[in-house]
């Protein structure tokens, strides 16, 4: 028998693409699929979730993205970071840097050289990038944007598991995630959409129904068959287009208040095998392999959530002493302006 805890992770690594996904997933965890669904919503009622949809792959869907950066002037900030708000392929938008509360000198602090302060994510279809970037970079004027696309990535796997928000000793899993090659992001593209995959994208990236037949319903709006639609989903795993489709927590909702993004310098023939030990670790939900930038001389990244940030700081010591890392730094999120689901297929949308 499953506890709350238990289903909580199975429904975010998500649901089985069955008919009755719930009475599936119920059979795993010795529950029935009513109960399942009344647990499901509850998450909804407590605002605990914030959605319940598909989760895809960027790249596998024709779009690029990176990772962004920008150091600006702290009375400058919150403008110019409402500035970019607007769009829709921004969907992460921090502060980033260093906690009042925590005292120089602490572990990660880096001795104070400074860092950008202004981190977005951006992801456009491949024709669409550069121009949005180019308005992007106006906006920021006279700032320098920091592009750093992913040279390599380790690790997605935004599960937040609340029995381990306090804990900094958790030792890495015995498998990292399931990789293939190197990390490489190359040979990742899955080719042309049609108008009706586009159109079924953009059903399933928002909340599915909370009722015994989810895909069904889907499939009605979409007007195809429900088991044709399940058959396309599941080749659609298979080749890593979708991800999942699972639940998506509010993270500080569940504990998780502390998170920041590690950074360590790391010699080229080390990165490969430092990425996969910080990969295996269940507190770290992001890892790639980044290009460094005269800006910010770092390249291996780690995004890590915890309670506390004496927390964040033991368990970036612990990882930089499980992949024989040094010279690392922390990057706190100190405040959040935009954290939003991807929108994919929506190029004439603009967010509110």
């Amino acid at each position: 028998m499953f506890d709350d805890n238990g289903l909580l992770l199975a429904l975010q690594r998500g649901i089985p693409l069955d008919r009755r996904p719930f009475a599936a997933l119920g059979a795993t965890c010795g529950l029935s699929e009513a109960e399942v669904l009344t647990r499901l919503q509850s998450l909804f009622d407590d605002k605990i979730a914030r959605r319940f949809g598909a989760v895809f792959d960027v790249r596998r869907l024709g779009y690029r993205s990176a990772l962004c950066a920008v150091d600006v002037p702290p009375s400058e900030l919150a403008a110019r970071a409402e500035a970019m708000l607007p769009y829709t392929g921004i969907t992460h938008c921090y502060e980033r840097g260093w906690p009042s509360e925590l005292p120089p000198g602490t572990p990660g602090f880096g001795g104070g050289a400074k860092v950008p302060s202004l981190w977005f994510t951006l992801a456009r279809l491949e024709d669409l990038f550069d121009r949005e970037l180019a308005e992007i970079e106006a906006i920021m004027a006279p700032y320098r944007v920091l592009v750093l696309p992913a040279i390599r990535r380790f690790k997605i796997d935004v599960v937040f598991d609340p029995m381990s928000r306090d804990r900094a000793e958790m030792r890495p899993q015995k498998e990292p995630e399931p990789r293939q090659g190197d990390g490489t992001e190359s040979d990742l593209s899955f080719g042309d959409f049609s108008p009706r995959d586009k159109a079924l994208v953009r059903a399933l990236q928002g909340n599915l129904p909370l009722n015994v037949a989810p895909f069904d319903e889907i499939a009605r709006v979409a007007g195809c068959d429900p088991d044709a639609l399940l058959t396309l989903l599941r080749h659609w795993s298979d080749r890593g287009v979708l991800r999942r489709v699972g639940v998506i927590l509010h993270h500080r909702t569940v504990g998780f208040k502390a998170n920041a993004m590690c950074v360590w310098k790391v010699d080229p023939d080390q990165a490969l095998s430092a990425g996969h030990v910080l990969a295996s670790f269940p507190q770290v939900t992001h890892c790639y392999q980044r290009p460094r930038d005269p800006a910010f001389d770092y390249d291996l990244y780690a995004m890590i959530h915890t309670a506390t940030w004496p927390t964040t700081i033991k368990l970036f010591e612990e990882l930089s002493q499980a992949a024989e890392l040094k010279s690392g730094r922390l990057l706190c999120s100190i405040h959040e302006f935009k954290k939003t689901s991807p929108r994919y297929f929506c190029e004439d949308e603009k967010d509110t």
